[in-house]
Parts: C-alpha cells; sequence; structure tokens
C-alpha cells in the first residue's frame, strides 16, 4: 500500500504540472506553447502508466522513467531539444514535493500501524 500511494502522490504532483504548465518559463523567457503544453499532459499520462508498473520509486527510479518516456514519445511524435528539456524539467522539478508528501504519509502510516498494534494487544 505504501508504494501506491507514493505513486498517488507523484501522479497527482504530475497532473498539478499539466495545471500549471502555462506559467513555466523556458530559458528564453517564452511561455510555453500550446504544443509543448500539450506534448506535457500526453506524456503526464504516459508517465502515470508506466509508473504503475515499477515496484520501488525512488528518485533515480523516477527520474529515468521520465526520460525514458519523453524519448519513446519523441520517437513516434517531433520534438524539439529545447521543448524535450522544458518537458523534462517540469516533470523532473515535482520529485521533492512527491517525496516531502510521501514522508508525511509514511510518517502517518507508521503511527497508526503502531496505534492499531497497540489496540489489538
Amino acid at each position: 500500500m505504501e508504494n501506491k500511494f507514493k505513486k498517488g502522490l507523484i501522479l497527482g504532483g504530475i497532473l498539478a504540472v499539466g495545471a500549471v504548465v502555462g506559467f513555466i518559463i523556458n530559458n528564453g523567457g517564452k511561455e510555453m506553447s500550446e504544443q509543448v503544453q500539450k506534448d506535457l499532459k500526453t506524456i503526464a499520462k504516459l508517465l502515470k502508466k508506466d509508473l504503475s508498473k515499477l515496484e520501488d520509486v525512488t528518485k533515480e527510479n523516477f527520474y529515468d522513467l521520465v526520460t525514458k518516456v519523453i524519448e519513446e514519445y519523441s520517437k513516434k511524435k517531433e520534438l524539439l531539444e529545447d521543448d524535450k528539456k522544458v518537458i523534462t524539467d517540469a516533470l523532473k522539478n515535482k520529485w521533492h514535493e512527491m517525496e516531502v508528501e510521501y514522508l508525511v504519509y509514511k510518517d502517518d502510516a507508521l503511527l497508526k500501524d503502531s496505534f492499531k498494534e497497540k489496540r489489538n494487544k
């Protein structure tokens, strides 16, 4: 259950990326184009699908999966290198938030388990 919740937190963060993607600014100081926003949303959905296949969700695994999904997507649909970088950065930047939420959840889960054990004795 713990791993599923962690995946859920990460997915929530990924979907939040899609919601605020218009505010992300690339190095040139321009807002993302509508097409890049659409690509990001599509890639986030693909990432969600592949994330459920991971046994252990770690930062390294998450980063590797982000890179893999973007590379596979770019084989089907041409993406400019700058766009790939913006999308990759946007998705990878969500890891820290998800990790913090996960650690809070993990602490809560440990407390609940401890309480249940004491209650069942």
